[in-house]
């Protein structure tokens, strides 16, 4: 049994493959061929449609002449007023990116796998981003099978204008979805996965936080047993984020051109990241936090005897976990609000003697940058991902009594209840 991870990103693709036989199960990061022949993690967003018509995908030398299109990924995934025409060109690149992967993973697995992908989402527009995910991949499987018959060398030689009639956007179905196998996990939610396995992350409220290329993408949770006194825990999602601001949006200029084509990896350094932009990127991830601070409160006064400060000693410390490839910049790893326990997911944190491949744990900074697909190679049985109400957190204090010798003013005294109104009690 095999299972992909495809993390399918703004800027780079990463791969993580789950091979189970019997009891044993083995991990392996995927790897792409530069222009020299070297292996690499990752392989580059990026097509190029040459004076000729021909496209090239991932590494592309520098010199070479045409088109270039990125961002395909990003655009696809976005609500926004673009016109058909523009989305519709988003998804082609997008399909016929997933195809050249497709035929990459053919040639070493066969058709022997299934795919469990990553998509940037927040908790209104999962559905509709998970429909966008089944969609561009399932018609790179009808591009791949149906029309090419899995012959990797017509699809690379077929032109642009031709390759265009060929391809197809096919519509999102149930029955599309069961057929190829495929499902879909927010991204951040994916990163989960192999930190909860290996009992990695503290009990109680967490979030994790995933600086991509495109999108910063975040979730709040708490881990729990996944039955009473079973001491197997499972992460509880209550909500997710997604902003559309990632690397991209930060740096000055962009440095995923020229040269860093032929890298795996471009190292941003503080000198690049804009700091107007970085102030409103600031902004919106503390908004988040906040948002998710006051609807805590809101239920704990709702649903408890005791004052707000029971809350904050709860809340106090809580962890803020990093990944993705923009936490490996230090300036972008804060703490906001009331989570400041500030972490970064490395390698001690899902290093494991079921990697096959051991010179990851040697490069420390790829370990973030991997994470998202290496949680999503974790197989499952469904993508359903119950998102409980904020409300539950607090079920196991719904039914206290009043401590021994303890009076709250207000409540005890017949006048102002400090633990309903939040500002009186600052």
């Amino acid at each position: 049994m095999i299972t992909v991870g495809l993390d399918f990103g703004t800027h780079q693709t990463k791969i993580c493959v789950e091979e189970k036989n019997g009891s044993e199960t083995h991990y392996s990061f995927h790897m792409f061929r530069d222009l020299e022949g070297n292996k690499q993690y990752t392989l580059p967003s990026i097509i190029c449609i040459t004076p000729d018509e021909k496209i090239k995908y991932g590494y592309i030398d520098k010199r070479a002449k045409g088109s270039y299109k990125r961002y395909f990924k990003q655009a696809v995934f976005r609500n926004n007023n673009s016109s058909d025409m523009m989305l519709w060109e988003a998804a082609c690149y997008s399909i016929w990116y997933l195809a050249y992967i497709l035929f990459d993973l053919e040639e070493k697995y066969g058709q022997a796998f299934t795919i469990q992908m990553g998509a940037p989402s927040d908790t209104a527009r999962l559905d509709s981003r998970k429909a966008i995910a089944v969609s561009i991949l399932a018609s790179a499987y009808k591009l791949v099978e149906d029309v090419f018959h899995n012959d990797k060398n017509a699809f690379l030689d077929t032109p642009f204008s031709k390759l265009k009639g060929l391809t197809e956007v096919v519509r999102y179905s149930d029955i599309l979805k069961k057929q190829y196998g495929i499902l879909v996990f927010p991204e951040s939610y994916a990163c989960l996965m192999p930190l909860v396995g290996r009992g990695k992350i503290a009990h109680g409220m967490n979030i994790i936080v995933d600086i991509g290329g495109g999108t910063t993408d975040i979730s709040f949770f708490t881990i729990e047993e996944k039955e009473k006194k079973s001491k197997i825990y499972h992460p509880q999602v209550y909500d997710f984020f997604s902003i559309g601001k990632g690397l991209n949006y930060l740096i000055l200029q962009d440095v995923f051109t020229g040269d860093s084509l032929a890298k795996e990896l471009h190292i941003i350094d503080g000198s690049e990241i804009d700091s107007d932009r970085l102030s409103n990127y600031f902004r919106d991830i503390d908004d988040i936090a906040n948002h998710i601070k006051e609807n805590l409160k809101r239920e704990w006064s709702a649903q408890t005897i005791h004052n707000k400060w029971k809350l904050l000693e709860r809340l106090r410390n809580r962890p803020i976990i990093y990944t993705g490839g923009g936490s490996t910049i230090g300036i972008l790893r804060r703490a906001y609000d009331e989570f400041k326990d500030v972490q970064m997911i490395s390698y001690d944190s899902w290093k494991s003697k079921e990697f096959d491949n051991k010179d990851i744990f040697s490069k420390g900074a790829m370990c973030p940058i991997l994470s998202t697909a290496y949680g999503l190679s974790i197989s499952v049985s469904t993508d359903a991902i119950i998102r409980k109400p904020f409300r539950d957190i607090f079920k196991d204090r719904r039914n206290d009594e009043p401590e021994d010798n303890v009076r709250e003013l207000g409540r005890d005294y017949g006048g102002f209840d400090y633990g309903n109104d939040w500002d009186s009690w600052k």
